[in-house]
This record gives structure tokens, C-alpha cells and sequence, in this order.
């Protein structure tokens, strides 16, 4: 009987500890910087690169800031500046996107927005209200859908490597390997946003050109090239392959049309939903084949 009310009041103690902890503020040093961003983005740009002096090192240390400070928020097709997102601490992929590439601009770090279409756990009430917002305002708001939403993330140049590099501080993803294997892969999400077990694959991947035009297409760098590469080129050998590649092309070339707020992307539902029957198929068909061991 002792034994047993020795065990359930250490279940209650570790109870209230993990609820206390859940409760903490910030760290010392994150609430200072939080206030440092506020008064003087300048010097707290520099104090989160302090300790490193690579264009990576300091990319991570901004995007890890800001997916353990700020919050997710609904967009509201508001446009704000950075301090305006500081000071409400967090908002959308863009608006994190947005206060990260400020940070990485006062680094010297060479930096780019990147927007994608991603296929997403299926959503016929998303899908209606996606028609009727396209209804209200135009074809630029079909980029998100019944199967499909956008994201938007950067890419940083790794002078070290000579290649730009994805970099996201909505899932606090940087570098290639640790994207795709976030992003991509069949394989368990290695994401710090709880909401990217929705978001199933990219389909199309634009990066902004020198006018902030998404027309720099990086979706078979990432989806082709990368993908094939992660799996030691199995990938390749599998039945689904070529359509998959195929329809890649196609949709990409829609979704840079959506982009310009030239085409709309809802008609275009049927093949992404063949795009992501053909992920599966990929998947399936690798965890049958034999060869070294994979991830699903």
C-alpha cells in the first residue's frame, strides 16, 4: 500500500512539474532578445549570430529563434512590416519569413524567398472556402485548395558549398538533407512545427528572382534531383517514377502561372490529386523492392 501511494504521489509530482514547465516564459536569454528585437532589430540581428561565422551557423540561430518564440498565426491577408510582426510575435510563414530574411540581411547573409504549392491533407471545407475567396478576389488565391495550400519559406547561398540551401523558420528546417527528410521523404518528419504531419509533399517550389518575382523554378533541384539522391537513387528504377516526374513539370508550370495571378489552380485538382496518388505509389513501391534499407 505504501509502495503504491509512493508511486501515485510521484505521478502527481512529475504531473505538475511537466504542467510548470509547460508554463515557463521564454529563456533568460530568448525574452532578452525578444525585447533587443523591438528596440534595435540592428543589434539583435548581431547578437543571434555571435558564436559562428558561417553563412549556416547564423541562418540556424535566426531560424531556431523564431520558431521557439513566435507564434502561428491564421493569416488574415494583412500586410506587415517587421516590426509590426515583432511586436505581435509571430503570424504566417511569410511574416516569419519576412523578419528572418530582415535578420539575415543585416548579416551580410545572402538570401532569397522561396514559395511552394504543397499537397496537404485532403479538406473539402478548405476547398470551399479556397473557391469562394478565388470568387471574391482572383485566381492569385487558388495557391491554396481542397488537396493543395502554399508555403513559403527562404533559401540562403552557402558560400562553402557554392549552392543555395533551404532555410525555413516556420519548421525550423535548414540545410538540404535536414529539409527533405522534413519536407519530403517517406520517411518520420524531423519538423518543430506540430503541423507539418499535414502537409505531405511539395509539388512546386519557386524561388524569387531579383524583382520579387516567383519565377526561379527549383522544383526538380529539390524533387527530382534531391529526392532520387536521398534514396541512392532507387527512386529512379521505380514504375512511378517517370509519371511523377512528368506531372511535376506540368504543375509546376500552373502553379507559376497561380503565382502571377494568371491561372487558376483549382482547375488543375484532378492532377494533383494523381500527383499524390503517385507519391504513394512511390512509396509503396520502394518499401517492395529490394536493395539497402529505407524509411517509410
Amino acid at each position: 500500500m505504501q509502495i503504491r501511494s509512493l508511486t501515485v504521489l510521484l505521478g502527481v509530482i512529475v504531473t505538475l512539474a511537466t504542467a510548470a514547465a509547460e508554463e515557463k516564459p521564454a529563456p533568460i536569454q530568448d525574452a532578452h532578445l525578444c525585447a533587443l528585437a523591438r528596440t534595435d532589430f540592428k543589434a539583435f540581428a548581431r547578437q543571434l549570430g555571435e558564436g559562428t561565422s558561417s553563412e549556416v551557423g547564423r541562418t540556424r540561430a535566426i531560424v531556431r529563434f523564431l520558431t521557439r518564440n513566435f507564434e502561428w498565426k491564421t493569416t488574415d491577408y494583412q500586410k506587415r512590416t517587421v516590426p509590426e510582426i515583432i511586436e505581435r510575435r509571430g503570424g504566417n510563414c511569410n511574416d516569419f519569413s519576412i523578419v528572418a530574411l530582415a535578420a539575415m540581411e543585416e548579416l551580410n547573409i545572402r538570401a532569397r524567398k522561396v514559395h511552394e504549392i504543397h499537397i496537404r491533407t485532403n479538406s473539402p471545407e478548405r476547398g470551399a472556402r479556397a473557391d469562394a475567396l478565388v470568387k471574391e478576389k482572383g485566381d492569385s488565391y487558388s495557391v491554396f485548395g481542397r488537396h493543395h495550400n502554399d508555403h513559403v519559406w527562404l533559401e540562403i547561398y552557402d558560400s562553402s558549398a557554392s549552392e543555395w540551401i533551404p532555410a525555413d523558420p516556420w519548421s525550423g528546417l535548414v540545410g538540404t538533407e535536414d529539409w527533405m527528410k522534413g519536407r519530403v521523404w517517406f520517411g518520420p518528419r524531423s519538423s518543430l512545427n506540430p503541423d507539418a504531419v499535414d502537409m505531405i509533399v511539395p509539388i512546386a517550389i519557386f524561388a524569387a528572382d531579383a524583382n520579387g518575382k516567383f519565377t526561379i523554378d527549383r522544383t526538380k533541384h529539390y524533387l527530382v534531383d534531391e529526392f532520387d539522391r536521398l534514396y541512392d537513387g532507387r527512386l529512379h528504377e521505380q514504375p512511378a517514377w517517370q509519371q511523377w516526374v512528368a506531372m511535376l513539370d506540368i504543375l509546376s508550370q500552373k502553379v507559376e502561372g497561380a503565382f502571377a495571378g494568371k491561372i487558376n489552380l483549382h482547375e488543375y485538382e484532378s492532377q494533383i490529386d494523381t500527383l499524390a496518388a503517385t507519391y504513394d505509389q512511390l512509396r509503396a513501391g520502394l518499401q517492395n523492392s529490394p536493395g539497402k534499407p529505407h524509411h517509410s
